[in-house]
């Protein structure tokens, strides 16, 4: 009776899961079956000789430490059903069973991509991503970032589970406004997506489609109407009469203290969680008798500058000059909902926020954005610093300065990232001009005259 197993044959981090079909003693073959892991995390079978000795194989499953590694076994008993079923189906036909056959019934369960099908959607997806490490955006044609790389990736995933979904495969031709809605609708029901990760999904699938006709590949004539959306989503950022709640509210918890404090650091120099929480004392630098905070940004490698904020230093004073307890960006988000519901941040807000949703065919369990209306501590996560900063000081201080700060590329983008539009600027020099006049009237100097 044939058997199928998994094996390893190599130690290391990624290391090959191996499917073994033994038709019989003399007859076994062994092929990749596309999954890898870590040896560490291998599970292997024990047996015991007649002297009673401990006799480890090579053969085994995925340890069930973590939800990736259940995961993994639940793909690898899904392959071995599916191929025990085509090997009945196949002796009951007289296949010739060989290494060759099981490769290609192993490529066709997990629908892996033919070499010789470019027009095959995903197939350009992977000649797209290919290209991508010597491609040049914006003006100043700087390399794309490695974050693009994996979002597309990622969609690529997606697209090679959602055929075999529908069990067809996709062409770059078929792409058109019926494959939208039936993507889109795919991505709502079954991958649970938020509408606005489904909207920018759309619009990678379209650049792709767009980058194959350079390559001659076929397209349809409503690709130019694939289009991708925005669903407007509420802009959540704390105000200062609310961060003034936050500072004055103690806490028995010094990790909460200690994120308070982070916090509203955060919302006053406005920048994103992965650079701030690396801030140190070193940071601070003294230039002409100015305190400054000076630090390169991650995401966009640029180097920023902020004059010491009077908040800032009450904070760091009170803690000998030093920044706040480092603490990881996970812990951090938690740490802070906590504070801000502790303070009484609980005004009704439209917002999403994650839930945990579990499905029911395969129980698994998955997190996923929904929109409605919360209680506000529920929106907080550790992006509210830097829109807080963004959306308080608008109008208050230079546009560029602001730019200076959060690093925004270009105005237009930070009054997206508001969600302000261009026409306030009207009424944002309307007030500069009214104030300045107040000011030459006191002191009884008439304005100069702009030419």
């Amino acid at each position: 009776m044939a058997t199928i197993k998994y094996l390893l044959r190599s130690k290391g981090e990624n290391c090959n899961i191996y499917l073994r079909l033994s038709i019989n003693r003399k007859t076994v073959f062994k092929r990749k079956t596309n999954y890898l892991i870590n040896s560490k995390n291998w599970k292997l079978d024990k047996k015991y000789n007649k002297q009673g000795e401990k006799i480890e194989l090579k053969t085994g499953i995925p340890r069930q430490s973590n939800e990736i590694l259940k995961n993994l076994k639940t793909d690898l008993d899904k392959l071995k059903n599916d191929i025990e079923t085509r090997l009945n189906e196949a002796t009951k036909n007289g296949v010739v069973i060989n290494g060759y056959w099981l490769e290609e019934q192993i490529n066709e369960i997990q629908n892996k991509p033919k070499e010789n099908e470019p027009d095959r959607l995903i197939n350009h997806f992977q000649t797209y991503i290919d290209n991508l490490p010597t491609n040049r955006t914006g003006n100043k044609k700087k390399p794309v970032k490695p974050s693009t790389i994996t979002k597309y990736k990622t969609i690529r995933n997606k697209l090679i589970e959602f055929e075999k979904y529908r069990k067809r495969k996709i062409l770059v031709k078929d792409i058109n406004l019926q494959f939208r809605t039936e993507l889109i609708n795919y991505f709502k029901d079954v991958e649970k997506l938020s509408s606005n990760t489904i909207g920018r999904y759309i619009t990678f699938i379209r650049t792709v489609c767009n980058n194959a006709k350079i390559y001659g590949i076929e397209t349809h004539p409503q690709l130019e109407m694939f289009k991708g959306y925005t669903d407007e989503v509420e802009k959540v950022f704390l105000t200062f009469d609310e961060l003034d709640k936050i500072e004055n509210a103690k806490f028995t918890r010094e990790a909460l203290e200690n994120a308070k404090d982070w916090l509203i650091i955060g919302c006053y120099i406005g920048q994103r969680v992965s650079d701030l929480l690396e801030l140190t004392k070193d940071n601070i630098i003294n230039k002409n008798g100015l305190e400054i905070i000076s630090f390169t940004q991650k995401k966009t490698n640029k180097n920023i500058v902020i004059p010491m904020p009077p908040k800032v230093k009450e904070i760091l004073n009170k803690r000998n000059g030093n920044f706040p307890r480092f603490l990881s960006a996970v812990k951090f988000n938690k740490h802070i909902k906590d504070v801000a519901k502790l303070a009484g941040i609980n005004e009704p807000t439209q917002g999403a926020k994650l839930i945990e949703i579990q499905d029911e065919k395969t129980e698994k369990k998955f997190y996923r954005k929904i929109t409605g209306t919360f209680e506000k501590w529920e929106l907080i996560t550790s992006h509210v610093m830097r829109r807080s900063f963004a959306t308080n000081f608008y109008g208050e201080m230079p546009t560029a300065l602001i730019i200076s700060i959060t690093g925004h590329s270009t105005e237009s983008q930070y009054l997206e990232y508001v969600g302000k539009p261009a026409i306030d600027n009207a009424q944002i020099i309307a007030d500069y001009w009214n104030t300045l006049y107040a000011k030459q009237q006191n002191k009884k100097v008439p304005l100069r005259k702009v030419n």
